[in-house]
């Protein structure tokens, strides 16, 4: 199953190129000379290699021209978005249908005029448009918005600009239609047509069935889809388009075709169309992509009668992804994908030789295939989510025969339904039951233990367990740097993979000790704090506003792996600290065991949607006042305000009922204070007087000067003071005055608005049993 090495080698130095140039956009220049100088000095010692040298010079420099162009249509977008006035006027073309969002919709909107002037950028800009009321537009419609912007530009390659999309948009008032814009008629004929399959699982199913056909046939993610189930399973892959679905889609196409009699090779010239529809479809993601080239690629050998072997196929369509979508490399979907299909087309065959001649070989088979997917995808797995299933070769030799027998049924019951309803509602009734058994499989095998929670690996850990499958797989059978015969240095070789492994076991440690974690969110004007404890605890203090928990918490949540809140504390009901808890608990994606508040109630639709959203996901609502207590591992806490009965006659009464929080882990102490005053300080310090020492204080109201009083400083005393704010906030905060007292006091103070997210770690110092506390600012 070798490799063509240019083909391999170009690839790879595409990608590379691709990564380099989207940093580095600004030394583009200088870069192309220096290969320029490499290629000569290259081509001045080895003449006879001109040709393979000059070829993967040029791939790299090709990936730095995509890659820099990608970055320059980033800057330009952002360039239209600044010093623009908080209410401004679009109007655009709809490229992305609505999907739900909140109560409302969201879609993508390519921008043509900005408050009354057309924009003349190549490409035009995306903006990704959130309604609070639902919308039914459809995609090419043209529409007239009134709202505001928001977003701040980045290095960090993320969904958003990885679709080109420049920032967020929320709508005020109701958005106009004025007509259609000009798009591409693929993706028209595409988006008619899957909005029409939808539109027949809606009328057909119910909706707990039809939000999983839904997301199974076309990756679409309902607020009913339990998404944190299939990951705990392992079969999340069964909700991210990819190859398995488009052999669903092929397998009923090809059925059909066998019913009418037509010959294979009608077959394969009309499956082109069809592959390359569904691609559009489905999105044209990473995984779609891969598929659709690899089956294409497979197709045309068939055709011309030229078959191509699949790991030149699998390489092929890294090189087509990323010069369609150059920065689809930095996805996790990218490189889930092709390491799937590089245990199932590099090791299972190997391992299939081994079982050959059993007599359970029809048993083993099908679990080894499973087995070779997932031991490939493992390490990405716990570098991405934190943790993987060991129930997934299993799950998944069940579940997914189960969820594509559906899924075929389910097609079949959608295209009949566009030209006859009645005879789809026949078909799902059936699959309807299907679909339901095969939801409650996946609870069930969610009730089993098997899913493991792990420190998210470095690469270095990920390369070397590479590196010791490659070992283990072909070092048996022959030398890897010879051909030729088998070697004692393959016992060298795995040992060194070994220490590899091992001496990255150092970031592993340093992750896995006991310790604690105090990650502060660059949320803008706003607070939201996560705490991660020994034992694999976490609290969230506060959200920040809705977009806060999008940009800043989600993805870190993310990264982390982290799928469970044992405690959300809610220090107040205002916007600036509720928002991204109301977003949180609509998104549905992170379990939460139970929330805490002050019990300070608000008249805002926010807080009433925040207590419904408790109701109706059933979350144990406790409040803390004065002396209510917690623990969280080696981590206890105490609330030391309000007083039971509030203060009352106070101004700012939701901002001096803040609940205000003391942490203790050995020797250190955090006190967070949420939105406090000077109201609330002075009845604590009459409370609580020198107990309010504290190493660590969170500025309580952003670093107002109505907080952070003289009288409290000398009686808390911080070493380190972190203030959440936004960068150039209209409140003016920080206050120079609450600035001046802080370092008056010797204290240190950090703040999100000019050092961004930052994280305290307080770790057992390893001489003595003394706690230390350490702040790092914008990392993970």
């Amino acid at each position: 199953m070798t490799l063509p090495p240019p083909l391999f080698s170009f690839t790879l130095l595409l990608g590379g190129g691709i990564i380099t140039g989207w940093y580095a956009e600004s030394w583009l220049p200088l870069i192309h000379l220096f290969l320029l100088v490499i290629l000569v000095l290259l081509l001045g010692r080895r003449p006879r290699q001109a040709p393979k040298l000059t070829g993967m010079l040029l791939f790299f420099a090709l990936g730095l021209s995509l890659g820099a162009r990608e970055a320059r249509i980033y800057s330009q977008g952002w360039a239209v978005v600044q010093n623009q006035a908080p209410l401004i006027r679009i109007v655009g073309t709809v490229t992305k249908p609505p999907s739900p969002w909140r109560n409302g919709s969201r879609f993508y909107l390519r921008v043509e005029r900005l408050n009354g002037e057309d924009l003349t950028t190549t490409p035009l800009p995306q903006w990704e448009v959130f309604s609070e009321s639902p919308q039914t537009n459809e995609y090419g419609q043209r529409l007239d918005l009134t709202g505001r912007g928001f977003g701040a530009p980045t290095k960090q390659v993320t969904a958003w600009t990885r679709a080109r999309i420049t920032c967020g948009f929320f709508v005020r008032g109701t958005p106009r239609l004025c007509g259609s814009g000009e798009v591409n008629p693929c993706w028209r004929l595409a988006n008619q047509l899957r909005r029409q399959l939808l539109a027949v699982g809606e009328k057909t199913l119910t909706p707990e069935a039809a939000a999983g056909l839904h997301g199974m046939l076309l990756g679409v993610r309902e607020d009913n889809l339990p998404v944190s189930t299939f990951e705990r399973v392992g079969i999340l892959h069964l909700l991210s388009v990819s190859g398995l679905h488009l052999l669903f889609w092929l397998g009923l196409f090809w059925g059909i075709g066998k019913i009418f009699r037509l010959p294979d090779p009608l077959l394969a010239g009309l499956a082109v169309p069809v592959i390359s529809l569904f691609i559009l479809m489905a999105g044209a993601g990473a995984p779609v992509l891969r598929a659709g080239i690899m089956a294409l690629l497979a197709l045309g050998g068939e055709l011309v009668q030229r078959p191509t072997r699949a790991s030149w196929r699998l390489v092929a369509a890294a090189g087509g992804i990323m010069l369609l979508r150059p920065l689809e490399i930095f996805a996790p979907g990218f490189w889930l994908s092709f390491a799937a299909c590089t245990g199932i087309i590099m090791l299972y065959p190997r391992w299939e030789q081994v079982v050959a001649r059993s007599s359970l070989s029809f048993f083993l088979k099908p679990l080894l295939f499973s087995c070779a997917a997932q031991l490939m995808v493992l390490p990405l797995t716990i570098k991405w989510f934190g943790g993987f299933s060991l129930l997934a070769p299993l799950s998944n030799l069940i579940l997914v025969p189960l969820g594509g027998f559906a899924v075929q049924l389910g097609l079949l019951a959608a295209l009949i339904g566009v030209v006859y309803l009645p005879a789809a509602m026949l078909l799902n009734a059936g699959n309807n039951l299907l679909i339901q058994f095969f939801l409650k499989m996946i609870a069930l095998f969610d009730q089993w233990p098997g899913y493991i929670s792990l420190p998210p690996w470095p690469w270095m850990t990920v390369v070397a367990f590479y590196v010791i499958i490659g070992i283990l797989t072909w070092g048996m059978e022959v030398n890897p740097i010879n051909k030729r015969r088998r070697i004692p240095l393959f016992y060298l070789l795995l040992t060194l993979g070994l220490i590899g492994l091992l001496a990255t076991g150092y970031f592993l440690v340093e992750a896995a000790q006991p310790q604690v974690r105090v990650v502060f969110f660059d949320v803008g004007q706003g607070d939201a704090a996560l705490i991660t404890v020994p034992g694999g605890y976490h609290l969230l203090i506060d959200g920040g506003e809705a977009r806060g928990y999008t940009e800043e918490i989600k993805p870190y949540l993310q990264e982390q792996g982290i799928r469970r809140l044992d405690l959300v504390i809610v220090t107040h009901p205002h916007e600036d600290h509720l928002g991204g808890v109301v977003r949180l608990l609509e998104d549905r994606q992170i379990q939460v065991d139970q929330v805490l508040t002050s019990g300070m109630p608000h008249t805002t639709n926010l807080y009433r949607k925040f207590l419904e959203l408790l109701l109706e996901r059933k979350i144990p609502l406790r409040e803390g006042v004065r002396g209510t207590t917690l623990r969280l591992g080696p981590v206890d806490g105490v609330v030391l305000h309000p007083p039971a009965g509030y203060l009352q006659g106070v101004d700012s009464e939701l901002n001096n009922n803040s609940l205000v929080l003391l942490l203790r882990y050995g020797g250190i102490r955090l006190l967070l204070t949420g939105d406090v005053e000077k109201a609330g300080e002075a009845t604590m310090i009459r409370a609580y007087g020198e107990s309010l020492r504290a190493n660590l204080l969170k500025v309580g109201h952003h670093g107002s000067s109505t907080s952070t009083g003289e009288d409290w400083l000398a009686q808390v005393a911080p070493e380190i003071a972190v203030i959440s704010v936004g960068a150039g906030n209209s409140f003016g905060h920080p206050s120079p005055a609450t600035l001046s007292r802080l370092t008056a006091g010797g204290t240190v103070v950090y703040r999100t608005d000019q050092h961004g997210r930052l994280t305290a770690y307080l770790k057992n110092s390893r001489i003595g049993r003394r706690t230390k506390i350490m702040v790092k600012r914008g990392v993970n």
